[in-house]
């Protein structure tokens, strides 16, 4: 722990207090910007319980800094801290690098000068999903980044180390792999609890470190930042300036300028430090005239880096000590005739520079104070305080709200850039940093100290720093090394884990820290269906829940596809598909259901109408269902009514052959009826046949019964004259007789007959009657009405 004394051993006035106080009831302990508290390894374990449980209350003034450190053995380490509002682990256990975050990104749980309760548990099993985080207790997401198999264990003796909290003491004492963590919180920690149960750990028990035992959390302070951006920048800021005997000043700065005033209080006694040649003077004049007493420093403070001065004046004499309490300049002033209480006569207070060193300084001070420019630089967290005879604590002075008057200055930050809008660096391999032009990284100066600047670059490849026949590339301040693929690092100098344990099936090979190839120094990221230490196994997805809700799983190789049943889709068979997604039912109302659709319309509103498919027309949109017992019911009257066809067929059949029976039988029965016909011969055609066929008989039967004793004609003839008439009453053509076998307008003379034309049925040209046949006997009555009925039918 550091302490900063005066020359006699009194406590030096400034906010560093001891962990000597023992735990008080609700004490706290807060650590300052650059503090922290520290366990050698010798008190180890100090979390020992934190991988079941740690649980913490604290209060960050930055939105970034280490909280927990815990070193171990070659390149293990345990980190966690604040970033950007989130709690972040880092953490290398066996070789392999763990990083998560434990808040939503785009709600952080962390705010700045607010107090937090995190309870995290489980984080051994970080790797089996089973690490929980509850912040002011609410449920934490937890986003992996990067994921490892080892479990983590505070006494495991590849972990066991020097334990940080709040801070670290130098930037070596850490070895993590980003830069989220390389900063200082400025916290407040009420209490810090690991293990179940939980055991307190005592925040005073440290074996180095700074910090400070509060009742409570103190605000975070505001930051009190400048940049004084040329070389006619200054401050006047407000201050006790009534005559004290005491003076304490502090302050941080940073600068590349060789020379620039630091601050001036005095007038027309003086107060003053500033840099000459990159060097601290001070000097003091408490009478206000003539020489006054100087010292300066032997080590220079214009590299860039913060610096911090700590400078006390007690009546004539002045010391000035640097951020390690080191004693770097003492002046004491014996002017003659000064004043024996040695009390500053002064009216002002400038930092950074002088408004106008002509009228500021007295006669006197001009001669002695030689560097009167302004400062190039940042300013930060100036602290003033005057006293007269009780030492009194210096309070930070408020830049933005303070000062009376400046010029050339920005508030808030230390912005670097703005040092350079008057200071232009157009050299080969320069630039302007914090007001003064110098070489960039990677360039050298060609000679030291050389006015003008000349730069030279570098080349970092001059040494042959790659190994294994990997390729130096030459860069600014830099080289790189192309390696071949068996090899990593930068100088490639590493076998690559990735090369000697490739991932298998297409998966990604992250390579790991491990200084050895080992299949347990790389992680690989298998693509979907696949998983395994090397992306060997093919995963079964036909196994997994929730795949192919509604459909048949097919396993592939490296994937799985679903046969999804009717009325559904989607890759996993979960969407029902929307049958009525294109209106089809416009402009009525669709009703989808699996498998189809049903469309209600303005003329059916009722649904009287069932599986309607759109609002058209009512028509038939599909065959017409029959059922069953319908089906067999048309089959039987098909049938029946067959049966009717078939018999009438029949039956008309047989009534037309029982006629033409009855018919013969009649003629054949009834020879008295008939008469002897003389031979026909056919000499030729025309009206000469009637001399051939006597047909007398036939007009004398027409006229008078035939008496049994008359000669009754041949029955063949006469017979098939009636067959003759009988066919053409079937076939309905109506023709009336024929002559027998030859056509009437065929007739020819020669023929024995007389003309058929004779008959008094053919010559009359009318109707013919056989009501004759009655006279022949109740048989041929009979034919009588026959043929009647058929003239009758034909007319």
């Amino acid at each position: 722990m550091r302490h900063r004394r005066k020359d006699g051993g009194s406590p030096f006035v400034l906010p560093v207090l001891l962990l000597a106080i023992a735990n008080l009831a609700s004490s706290e302990i807060f650590v300052d910007k650059g503090g922290f508290l520290k366990w050698e390894l010798s008190a180890n374990p100090v979390l020992a319980g934190a991988e079941d449980k740690l649980e913490m209350r604290f209060k960050a003034c930055n939105e970034r800094g280490l909280l927990i450190y815990q070193g171990g053995q070659a390149q293990n380490f345990f980190s966690m801290g604040v970033f950007n509002g989130r709690i972040y682990i880092e953490a290398s256990l066996s070789g392999q690098l763990l990083e998560m975050f434990i808040g939503d990104e785009n709600n952080p749980p962390v705010q700045n000068n607010q107090t937090h309760e995190i309870v995290i548990t489980n984080m051994k099993d970080h790797h089996l999903g089973q690490m929980r985080a509850v912040v002011d207790g609410q449920n934490a997401p937890l986003t992996v980044l990067t994921d490892v198999q080892p479990q983590l264990s505070f006494t495991d003796p590849n972990l066991r180390g020097n334990t940080f909290i709040g801070g670290y003491n130098e930037v070596n004492d850490l070895r993590l792999q980003s830069q989220r963590l390389y900063n200082y919180p400025i916290v407040c920690f009420s209490y810090l609890r690991v293990g179940t149960p939980a055991r307190e750990v005592d925040l005073t028990s440290t074996t180095e470190g700074t910090g400070q035992v509060v009742p409570s959390c103190p605000v975070c302070a505001p930051p009190s930042i400048a940049t004084l951006r040329s070389s006619r920048s200054y401050m006047k800021v407000q201050a006790d300036l009534q005559p004290r005997s005491g003076t304490t000043i502090s302050f941080k700065f940073r600068t590349k300028a060789q020379n620039g005033l630091l601050f001036y209080f005095g007038g027309p006694a003086w107060l003053v430090v500033y840099l000459k040649d990159g060097k601290a003077v001070l000097r003091l004049n408490t009478k206000g005239s003539g020489p006054d007493e100087s010292y300066v420093s032997t080590n220079t403070f214009n590299d860039g880096q913060e610096q911090e001065l700590f400078i006390e004046r007690d009546a004539n004499t002045a010391t000035m000590r640097d951020r390690a309490g080191n004693t770097i300049a003492l002046v004491t002033f014996t002017g003659e005739g000064a004043d024996a209480a040695h009390s500053l006569n002064v009216n002002s207070l400038y930092v950074g520079g002088f408004k106008n060193p002509a009228t500021d300084l007295t006669t006197d001070a001009k001669q002695y104070i030689e560097v009167t420019e302004s400062l190039r630089g940042c300013m930060e967290e100036f602290r003033f305080v005057s006293y007269s005879s009780v030492q009194e604590t210096a309070n930070q002075i408020d830049f933005k709200t303070k000062t009376i008057e400046s010029r050339e200055t920005t508030f808030d930050q230390c912005h670097e850039l703005d040092t350079c809008l008057f200071k232009e660096c157009t050299g080969v391999g320069q630039k302007c940093n914090l007001g003064v032009c110098e070489c960039k990284a990677g360039w050298n100066e060609r000679t030291p100290g050389a006015d003008p600047l000349v730069c030279i670059d570098v080349d970092e490849c001059e040494s042959n720093p790659c190994q294994n026949g990997g390729t130096c590339i030459n860069m600014e301040n830099a080289y790189r090394c192309q390696c071949p693929a068996q090899f990593k690092g930068v100088n490639c100098d590493t076998e690559r884990n990735c090369f000697n344990f490739p991932c298998q099936n297409g998966g990604t090979c992250i390579e790991g820290t491990s200084p050895t190839p080992s299949i347990s120094g790389r992680n690989c990221t298998c693509q979907q269906g696949f998983s395994g230490v090397s992306c060997e196994d093919d995963v079964d997805e036909c196994s997994l829940p929730n795949n192919c809700v509604v459909g048949t799983c097919k396993n592939l190789v490296g994937s799985y596809e679903c046969t999804c049943k009717t009325g559904y889709d989607g890759y996993l068979c979960r969407n029902v598909i929307d049958n009525c997604a294109n209106n089809p039912c416009d402009p009525g109302t669709c009703y989808s259901f699996i498998g189809g659709y049903n469309c209600t319309c303005a003329d059916d509103v009722e649904v009287r109408v069932l599986n309607r498919k759109d609002c058209g027309a009512l028509r038939v949109t599909g065959p017409v269902s029959i059922s069953p017992f319908a089906l067999v019911a048309i089959c039987v009257c098909l049938l029946v009514l067959l049966i009717l066809v078939i018999v009438f067929a029949i039956f008309r059949r047989r009534y037309t052959r029982e006629k033409k029976k009855a018919s013969r039988n009649f003629i054949s029965a009834d020879a008295e009826s008939r008469e002897n016909i003389v031979k026909y011969e056919e000499e030729g055609y025309g009206e000469e046949d009637q001399e051939a066929y006597d047909i007398s008989a036939l007009r004398n039967a027409s006229m008078t019964r035939a008496s049994p004793t008359n000669k009754v004609p041949d029955t063949k003839d006469v017979g098939e004259f009636i067959d003759t008439r009988l066919d053409d009453e079937e076939l309905g053509d109506n023709l009336g007789a024929r002559d027998e076998f030859i056509p009437y307008e065929d007739e020819g003379e020669g023929s024995l007959a007389g003309s058929l034309s004779s008959l008094n049925s053919s010559s009359s040209g009318g109707d013919q009657n056989y009501d004759y046949l009655n006279d022949w006997g109740p048989r041929f009555s009979k034919l009588a009405n026959m043929f009647n009925e058929g003239e009758s039918e034909d007319d």
